[in-house]
């Protein structure tokens, strides 16, 4: 891995929408680099210190029921400087993974070349392995770090690396792992030091470093214990009730030592038999939906009414998300898809965090869509999303317009122009520049605030994407008085790409008989009943506390 992959495929989290990418600018990278040394030597004090801090974008994710996950787009003057550290230091920072024996999620360079760095072992893998090797203990203690990226203390990183002691008589030392990566994370986060971003690959390598020194520490007080982790996710297990319980108070403790919290509503300490997978998972996942279209009509009702009965009784878990996760590559015949197509737009009211597989379903049958059912859906998502500060959702929605060239109200438009919604205030400037929005809805109240100083703050994208392509004006030289914005602006850097699409879903193609006349949706996949460990994956990851 080298720095240019690290940004291309690991800087902006993957659950934003398309036209949000970093190839141009990670192919520019090392000039980019170039051009900034040269610069910024020439600077003087006043003008060096608008460049010491900068601010995340933030976008709100979300989770389960009322639940949300904060994404952060980090600057990128400050995101090349940790991804700079973190190559440097490769080496020492693997030395500390390999001080863990409990971990599962230690990152490796994803072998499907979607993002920079994944998880060594799948989740399903995680959940075998814990199950295979703890046969001979009882006991099983579960729990988790609460809000974990959100909480972590980046003075708690070089204490961890080189010992409380060591890292503050040498806090000023930047050659020592632990204080340039407290450093590199302050200084992205407006010098604060509680939080690190969630969605770029960074994160997950520096959340890992500190949870791989908790492990090294839990193992060196009980080297008898059998402890297994993924992420943040602690499953320990042992002989007896009182054992765990002396296990779970010392990494309770471990915790607070650093700044972190055990998430008490999900800690539980419970006897064997465990429950390893729960009835609404093993019955959504087992179901078969069958090939004639009277028959497939009465399965898909049967299918959804159990989703959204399971959904209701388990609220805190990801039911509906599951449900569409499972069916997303399942033979559907053309007779059943007015019905399908109605149950996905439910699911995608009831439950936004299913939007971004709905949105994947819809444009692998966008010849079957019926656009006015979309788009009144999708109006409703907007209208109802906005006000309530739900970012993806409504950035989500606001994107399909733009695949199926649907045309957003003036009323709507408004609404998210004069909201913080960062990425979907760019999408609507890009559906007015497209003529998806009218040109008559005012966008001058947005111009007041792009400023040189905007750049380093949560407007950075907005302020240089919306002046680079033009579709507002500041008045003043906003970014040609920024010295690294400018070297990017120069360079045709863009971190919207308005010609990318959503990618149709590629099944394998599976032989199926079928009655006279009876045309399939999509091709199904290979055991279709089944969960891919990337799908479980996902659902694990809408369920962490990160």
């Amino acid at each position: 891995m080298n720095l240019k992959e690290l940004l291309q495929k690991g800087y902006f989290p993957k659950e934003l929408p398309p036209p949000f990418q970093t190839e141009q600018f990670s192919a520019e990278i090392d000039d980019i680099k170039c051009d900034w040394l040269s610069v910024s030597v020439t600077l003087t004090n006043p003008k060096k210190k608008k460049f010491r801090e900068s601010r995340w974008v933030t976008h709100s994710l979300p989770k389960i029921g009322f639940s949300r996950r904060l994404l952060g787009i980090p600057n990128p003057l400050h995101q090349t400087e940790l991804a700079e550290t973190i190559i440097d230091k490769w080496t020492e920072i693997t030395d500390i993974y390999d001080d863990s024996n409990f971990s599962t999620s230690k990152p490796v360079e994803d072998p499907d070349n979607k993002r920079a760095y994944v998880p060594e072992f799948s989740f399903t893998d995680f959940k075998r392995k814990r199950f295979i090797e703890s046969f001979d203990k009882l006991y099983e203690v579960k729990t988790d770090i609460s809000r974990f990226y959100a909480t972590i203390y980046t003075h708690s990183i070089p204490w961890l690396v080189h010992t409380k002691p060591i890292a503050k008589l040498n806090r000023s030392n930047l050659t020592m792992l632990g204080n340039k990566l407290d450093k590199d994370l302050r200084v992205s986060n407006s010098g604060q030091t509680v939080g690190i971003p969630i969605g770029p690959d960074t994160s997950l390598i520096v959340a890992e470093i500190i949870c791989c020194k908790l492990d090294a520490i839990l193992a060196s007080k009980f080297n008898w214990v059998k402890a297994f982790r993924y992420y943040d996710d602690y499953y320990i297990y042992t002989e007896d009730n009182a054992q765990a319980e002396k296990v779970f108070k010392f990494l309770q403790g471990l915790f607070t030592e650093y700044q972190l919290d055990a998430n008490e509503e999900k800690t539980k300490i419970s006897k064997s038999p465990q429950i390893l997978e729960f009835d609404w998972s093993i019955n959504l996942g087992s179901f078969i939906f069958r090939n004639n279209p009277k028959s497939q009509k009465i399965d898909l009702e049967r299918y959804f009414s159990l989703s959204f009965q399971y959904q209701l009784e388990n609220p805190k878990e990801s039911v509906l998300k599951f449900a569409i996760a499972r069916i997303k590559y399942i033979f559907f015949l053309k007779d059943s898809w007015e019905l399908y197509q109605s149950y996905l737009l439910k699911a995608m009211m009831t439950e936004p965090s299913v939007i971004m597989d709905v949105a994947k379903i819809l444009i692998s049958n966008i010849s079957n869509v019926d656009k006015s059912r979309l788009k009144s859906v999708l109006e409703y998502i907007i209208k109802e999303h906005t006000p309530k500060g739900h970012h993806s959702e409504v950035a989500w929605s606001l994107w399909l317009f733009k695949e199926f060239n649907l045309k957003l109200t003036n009323k709507n438009a408004d609404l998210v122009l004069s909201s913080n919604d960062i990425c979907s205030i760019l999408i609507v400037l890009d559906l007015k520049d497209s003529g998806l929005v009218n040109s008559t809805v005012d966008t001058s109240h947005l111009e007041i605030d792009l400023t040189t100083d905007s750049l380093m703050d949560d407007k950075w994208l907005l302020t240089y994407e919306s002046i680079k392509k033009g579709w507002l004006t500041s008045g003043v030289n906003t970014i040609s008085d920024n010295e690294y914005f400018d070297i990017l602006f120069q360079r045709d850097v863009e971190f919207y790409d308005n010609s990318r699409r959503i990618e149709p879903i590629k099944p394998i193609p599976k032989k199926i008989e079928q009655k006279e006349n009876a045309k399939p949706i999509a091709k199904p996949k290979e055991k279709e009943e089944e969960l891919t460990d990337e799908q479980k994956d996902a659902l694990m990851y809408s369920q962490s506390s990160y």
